[in-house]
């Protein structure tokens, strides 16, 4: 098993596989950790380099700096897409013990949408995306996604795909039923040459 099927296996049915993961963009880790790297991280180094008796204090600070930065790291990791190969699932971190995710299918996907608002979006390529369900209402989001029109486009594209082979297999499932139906009649009943002889 994969390390990120492993990370991500709660979310996942049996035989799904994950092709690709969406993070959110790295300016918004930036975002997410630069407090802990500011006040946590950075002020305890400086006085333990120009006061270096106080490397109790500076320790316990560090450590709790530590501790938010790796919070605001596993906040911004889980909180993705996971493009399988079934569908999308979005997954929802509310918190270190709190998350949620909702998946849909790529054969119920009723549309597909990007937005990019905003200076910084605009410069950094970054947006929302938002992914709707056939008939339900229901629709996932990512906000804050790297490159949306790629991440929009490989959706439509892994969408293509599962729905042509679902419809081979259909088809294939199809062709057998029928085999089985007309090699069941003929060894009931017979053959052609019977069903015209009455």
């Amino acid at each position: 098993m994969k390390w990120r099927e492993a990370l991500y296996k709660k979310h996942l049915d049996d035989g799904e596989e994950i092709i690709e993961i969406v993070h959110r963009h790295w300016f918004i880790l930036k975002k997410k950790v630069w407090k802990a790297t500011t006040f946590g991280i950075l002020p305890p180094l400086i006085i333990f380099v120009f006061y270096p008796g106080f490397w109790p204090i500076c320790l316990a600070w560090l450590v709790v700096g530590i501790i938010f930065y790796i919070f605001g790291f596993i906040d911004w990791y889980f909180d993705c897409l996971l493009l399988t190969n079934e569908g999308v699932i979005d997954v929802e971190r509310k918190g270190i013990f709190d998350n949620a995710s909702k998946k849909i299918e790529y054969h119920t996907i009723d549309g597909i949408s990007f937005e990019v608002k905003g200076v910084l979006p605009t410069l950094l390529n970054y947006g929302h995306i938002i992914i709707d369900k056939m008939g339900s209402g229901i629709h996932i989001n990512l906000y804050d996604a790297p490159n949306p029109a790629a991440v929009n486009k490989k959706i439509m594209d892994y969408q293509t795909e599962f729905v042509k082979e679902k419809m081979f297999s259909d088809h294939e499932a199809l062709k057998g039923m029928l085999a089985e139906m007309i090699a069941t009649h003929v060894k009931e009943k017979g053959g052609y040459s019977n069903i015209k002889k009455k």
